[in-house]
């Protein structure tokens, strides 16, 4: 998985090689800010879905997903980078302290 992160455009576009060429390309609406543990939880959540069964163009897309919602609900402790709020499943989004939703 190529990830288009440190990308200078709208989007973030990762794409999914395989011994054939491209398996899949997924689009993500690039978030506001910088953001510091989004590649560990991407490669966590690759890991746990292929852990779960699935095969791995959609394992990469569900990890993908839930790391995007992560960013999304990230918080910042402080004036440096967001962290990802790798529990806002758990809470609702307009909760004290659950990030910039």
């Amino acid at each position: 998985l190529i990830t288009g992160t440190h990308e200078n455009t709208p989007q973030v576009v990762n794409t999914l090689y395989g011994p054939e060429g491209v398996v899949r390309s997924d689009s993500w609406e690039r978030l506001p800010g910088s953001y510091h543990g989004s590649g560990c939880t991407l490669a966590a959540a690759i890991a746990a879905t292929l852990a779960n069964g699935l095969e791995l163009p959609e394992a990469v897309r569900e990890a993908q997903e839930y790391t995007w919602q992560t960013l999304n609900a990230g918080f910042r402790p402080g004036m440096g980078q967001y962290i990802p709020d790798r529990f806002f499943w758990a809470r609702e989004m307009d909760e004290p302290g659950t990030g910039k939703a």
